[in-house]
């Protein structure tokens, strides 16, 4: 298979950007495009030189009508079972965009359906494919830091004002469900800790365009007593030292040393004075602190998610965020919104 036929199910705003991604990747061409706004549907289409007969408004007329051997899901979280499983049983392969389903119910059964079929699920968590991500992620496992003990995460960003109709504004936890969900990822997929519980607290600023809550605060522990503390906010008013990238700003403590990331800096503070001295890869720049360049990536974001997802379908394997696996994601995110519900009790994670 040298390229997957998808069907882009989905012409919105993040619809339109996933429309370049497949126009440009050398893993997928666009099969045809599904969108029940007509205008979208031809803005999009147009943008891509998607001819008319490949524009389609269900997406069973999309499936009944076109050659495809994938779907690719951007539509609100809402509608992501009804559109993954009919994909499913059409016999296609399915990568779906975060959050993976609005309950852990409806996600399982997307998975059971693609076990079923003998498709692939991947739930594309893009911030696993960037690079600050992977090169904290190749520290971890070099063991650069030993046994991680603690670890600090904080996000506070002005996002843009999405309008008053928009899914994201709509949400009664929009940070948490729409954002933090990929740090949250981070905590499994890259920095390798899988919780065992979680509280949470969110609440609105009175500046805030959002509906629901657009700041919180979560912590996590795992079952040998790691601890992950997490504040975020979506309509901060800081500064751009205060403020952070999209990625966040953490401080990963371990038994051999930290690892600090922030505005995409990698940072190392080893306790072994040789790594001090020289460890390859690494500047010393001051207090012992080590510069780590980012590793670089042939494919990022969505680039990387696609190559991934064609990758393992040619290999006859499970891609790095499977549906599965990204069952456990998911639950972080909707016992945390759980947690917030009831004052920040501790919760169990399943």
């Amino acid at each position: 298979m040298e390229q997957l036929k998808a069907i882009l199910v989905g012409a919105g705003f993040w619809g339109s950007g996933w429309a370049k991604v497949l126009a440009d990747s050398p893993d997928a061409s666009i099969a045809a495009i599904v969108d029940s706004n007509r205008q979208a549907l031809d803005t999009v289409s147009a943008s891509v030189g998607l001819d008319e007969k490949c524009r389609f408004s269900e997406f069973g007329q999309a499936v009944d009508s076109v050659e495809a051997d994938a779907a690719i899901v951007v539509v609100p979280p809402e509608q992501h079972h009804e559109i993954a499983v009919a994909a499913l049983e059409a016999g296609l392969h399915c990568l779906i965009e975060k959050p993976f389903a609005p309950a852990l119910s409806q996600a399982s059964e997307i998975v059971d359906a693609g076990e079923s079929a003998n498709r692939t699920v991947m739930v594309s968590q893009t911030f696993r494919f960037r690079q600050g991500a992977r090169t904290v992620q190749r520290l971890i496992q070099e063991g650069a830091i030993g046994t991680i003990g603690a670890v600090h995460g904080r996000l506070f960003k002005s996002m843009p004002n999405f309008g008053p109709d928009n899914f994201r504004t709509l949400m009664p936890e929009p940070i948490i469900v729409d954002q933090t969900i990929h740090h949250f990822d981070f905590i499994r997929g890259i920095f390798g800790l899988e919780p065992v519980r979680v509280r949470g607290y969110s609440y609105n600023p009175k500046w805030s365009w959002f509906q629901g809550h657009a700041n919180a605060l979560v912590d996590f522990e795992t079952s040998d007593g790691t601890f992950v503390s997490y504040s975020g906010s979506w309509v901060s008013q800081g500064s751009p030292e205060v403020n952070t990238t999209i990625d966040g700003s953490w401080d990963i403590q371990g038994d051999a040393g930290a690892i600090q990331w922030n505005h995409n800096f990698v940072k190392l503070v080893p306790t072994d004075f040789g790594d001090v001295v020289y460890r390859k890869g690494t500047l010393e720049r001051y207090g012992q602190v080590l510069d780590v360049p980012l590793v670089a990536l042939e494919h990022q974001e969505r680039a990387g998610v696609l190559a991934e997802f064609a990758a393992s379908i040619r290999e006859g394997r499970a891609p790095e965020t499977n549906g599965r696996d990204n069952l456990k994601t998911l639950a972080l995110v909707l016992k945390a919104v759980e947690s917030c519900s009831q004052d920040g009790i501790w919760l169990d994670l399943a």
